[in-house]
């Protein structure tokens, strides 16, 4: 009985551990698969187009790993509920965890994806590597661009794992939904320094240069905003002009007369309007609560709906 409890103690601990690991990323990280996953079911089930083809697919829950490692200063500043800095682990401890996850990602990867995935895994790893071990985070314009690769890996990875597409990922990346890929890293390419505001005060006393502390504040947010309002006009220019087109010729004299359902519609006026609601409040509220609220409602639920718009749209492709 003794034991049992005492098992039971080891999993609460390390079930709070992956919480408190990657709770402030979910928003990134495992809810933006499930939306996909849930436009693709929508569109082939529920939708004003249904088809009812209930062919499988199936839906990995992606989890962060613990990389928090290199960064438990700056952690006690801005984010001090992660593991490390709670308490709730050591620094060895996180190693320790940090090489099993990096065993068992792989081989999650194959048994879901097959090769194509574990290719996109060990990217994925190798890309983590090369930024930790050259610290690119403390340089602006290498930290957008590791969100911005990882959100495209992400993407891709999420694509072979709901579609089990046979394409080839450089086929899949000059399609139409290549296009739009490369819209959505557009997108976190120029705006993801959005999670700086909150945080300036520990990356300041790191010493690392994001966009906010390496033009300025204020600059910045005018900045950012700009970039989100070209990023959203790019999205709807590619959807429009690339998903939409393709999309409508497959509807072309059935019930939908050659025009896409109008779910579409919604999901564009709903990128709409949480878009505009980041960019208004970057430019009003500019405390760092505030600002981790902007960035964790509604420029990641902005993030979150183009995976779901994604997803809807994969069906039709």
């Amino acid at each position: 009985m003794i034991g049992f409890l005492s098992l039971l103690l080891t999993i609460r601990h390390e079930i709070l551990i992956m919480y408190y690991a990657t709770i402030s990323d979910w928003m990134t990280t495992i809810i933006p698969p499930i939306l996909m996953a849930i436009g693709v079911f929508y569109m082939r089930v529920f939708s004003s187009i249904a088809t009812y083809n209930y062919e499988p697919f199936e839906i990995l829950f992606c989890y962060n790993r613990i990389n928090q490692i290199t960064a438990v200063e700056e952690d006690r500043i801005n984010k001090p509920f992660r593991p490390i800095p709670s308490g709730l682990i050591t620094v060895k401890g996180a190693r320790y965890r940090l090489v099993a996850i990096s065993i068992i990602f792989p081989i999650i990867a194959y048994i879901f994806g097959g090769l194509s995935l574990v290719f996109l895994c060990f990217l994925y790893q190798a890309w983590v590597i090369f930024n930790e071990m050259l610290k690119l985070s403390k340089n602006a314009f290498y930290k957008n661009l590791f969100s911005a690769f990882s959100a495209l890996i992400q993407l891709v990875s999420c694509h072979y794992i709901i579609i089990g597409t046979k394409l080839s990922i450089f086929e899949l990346l000059n399609s139409e939904l290549g296009m739009f890929m490369l819209g959505i890293f557009f997108f976190a390419m120029t705006t993801a320094h959005v999670q700086d505001f909150r945080d300036q005060k520990g990356d300041k006393f790191v010493g690392r240069k994001t966009f906010p502390l390496l033009i300025g504040d204020n600059i910045c947010r005018w900045f950012t905003i700009l970039m989100l309002i070209i990023s959203l006009f790019i999205i709807y220019y590619i959807s429009n002009n690339f998903l939409r087109v393709k999309i409508e010729k497959n509807f072309e004299g059935g019930d939908n007369n050659g025009f896409a359902p109008h779910e579409f519609n919604i999901i564009e006026f709903i990128l709409i309007v949480l878009n505009a609601s980041s960019c208004i409040r970057l430019f009003i509220y500019r405390q760092p609560k505030q600002d981790n609220i902007t960035y964790q409602k509604w420029y990641s639920g902005f993030f979150c709906t183009l995976f779901l718009y994604y997803g809807m749209c994969i069906n039709y492709i």
